[in-house]
């Protein structure tokens, strides 16, 4: 049956090329394709794939068939895709152009690093002014989204205000596609004044402590295309793909290259890496605190990263500092029972001794007994990684806290002498009297009280 279903398909297809009439290719809504209701193949975007059951002179025979029929629906799909609009196009992350869900092309690097070429996949058979009309709409549309995506970038290449130095460091922040490491320009940082870190900074440059960034290009659209451009200016075999959006920190695939990382908006960190623009504004968390005598993480650190303590160790060593591993007592809080119901509810009259009494058992019975449980807590104290053997003496010592376990005040002791030896519960001694003066005018009188009294 196969045999026969072979030859009826090639002798027809050869009795209509023989008698050289217009073979009329019809395309279904999956791509195959019919010539005179024998199926020869399948179209995908501007390439033709024929029968692979087809062999011999029928493969032969296919081809001629459908070189012949399918030259006007090449004509009317290229049409069609010049005048698509851009959102029916998008590049894949291995740098491949789609129309749909057609590959219509590739991407290859450029003679400038955000200016790549459009690569178009079109058939010889279906003609030169098919294959130039398809690869100008790619590049039109690769040009554009460039344009949109990096328009900080783009900003930067047209201000002819930029001199000296700022311009030179600008055109850096033009080749690295807005994301540098400050230990590979450090040398370049410190040569820039304050006016040209300043006209930078209207470009949208940020000076974070760990990398030079625009925070503009971290957003996922500009990521993805950024990894693409660079991995083309690089000559990359596999590109690498773009992290899910949203996430603060991702694992650390080993054998990752740092400059993955950080092309894809995050810096390596012990075993993840940290979106670079949250590392930095950890590090202004992290200025705040002393780290020569060390410190511990705040509930804000911890939240800003999203990480449980010990992966907030992990993320803190790999960022240069060292991490003290630490146990101590958990701080108990002690809740009291409550007092029981006000003693006005029953009338004093009616028996006052029995409700004492009554109510003397229930005080011992409602103590809830404290289960026994894990009374120590882990910490971490954090420094910066020159006082490494300073900190690993310090490690199974009590932290001090905001008291530091300093007594208060100068040392010297309150109230008077003698404060806090025991008081004497004695009367006082009589008081002496004193003799009556015989020249005061009133010692007469006072004398005669005196004898009164006797």
């Amino acid at each position: 049956l196969t045999q026969r279903f072979v030859d009826r398909r090639t002798s027809v297809l050869l009795r209509r090329l023989k008698q050289k009439e217009g073979l009329v290719a019809k395309v279904n809504d999956k791509g195959d394709v019919t010539v005179e209701d024998q199926f020869i193949g399948r179209i995908e975007g501007f390439r033709f794939h024929q029968d692979a059951s087809a062999t011999g002179d029928e493969a032969k025979t296919l081809r001629a068939a459908a070189i012949q029929a399918l030259q006007p629906e090449f004509h009317l799909r290229a049409d069609r895709f010049y005048n698509a609009p851009d959102t029916e196009m998008d590049f894949t992350e291995q740098g491949g152009l789609m129309w749909g869900e057609h590959a219509v092309g590739k991407l290859v690097a450029g003679d400038d690093a955000l200016k790549p070429r459009a690569q178009a996949f079109v058939d010889d058979e279906a003609g030169a002014d098919v294959a130039e009309k398809v690869q100008r709409r790619l590049q039109h549309f690769i040009d554009r989204k460039v344009a949109a995506l990096f328009e900080p970038l783009m900003n930067i290449q047209r201000d002819e205000t930029l001199t000296g130095l700022a311009r030179g460091f600008g055109f850096r922040m033009v080749e690295n596609f807005g994301v540098v490491d400050r230990r590979d320009v450090a040398e370049d940082v410190k040569a820039l004044d304050q006016d040209a870190r300043s006209v930078l900074r209207k470009h949208g440059v940020r000076f974070g402590q760990f990398t030079i960034f625009m925070p503009l290009l971290l957003k996922p659209a500009p990521t993805r295309l950024r990894l693409v451009l660079w991995a083309l200016a690089s000559n990359l075999d596999e590109f690498p793909e773009s992290p899910p959006p949203g996430l603060v920190t991702i694992p650390t695939a080993k054998g990752t290259p740092s400059e993955h990382a950080l092309k894809a908006g995050y810096k390596q960190a012990g075993d993840r890496s940290i979106r670079i623009d949250m590392l930095e504004r950890l590090a202004d968390m992290l200025r705040k605190e002393d780290s020569r005598g060390g410190f511990e993480a705040n509930a804000d650190m911890l939240s800003i990263t999203g990480m449980t303590l010990e992966q907030f160790a992990n993320l803190m060593e790999g960022l240069g500092y060292t991490a003290t591993r630490g146990e101590r007592e958990k701080v108990k809080v002690i809740v009291t029972p409550e007092a029981a119901a006000p003693a006005a509810e029953t009338p004093a009259e009616e028996n006052p001794a029995e409700p004492i009494e009554a109510a003397a058992e229930p005080l011992t019975e409602d103590v809830p007994e404290v289960p026994v449980e894990d009374t120590t807590e882990v910490f971490y104290t954090f420094a910066w990684g020159g006082n490494r053997g300073r900190q690993q003496q310090r490690q199974n010592a009590r932290p001090q806290g905001k008291q530091g376990g300093k007594p208060k005040g100068k040392g010297k002791p309150r109230g008077k002498p003698g404060g806090n030896s025991p008081r004497k519960f004695e009367a006082r001694p009589p008081r002496k009297e004193k003799a009556i003066d015989p020249d005061n005018p009133f010692a007469a009188a006072l004398m005669g009280l005196a004898k009164k009294d006797d």
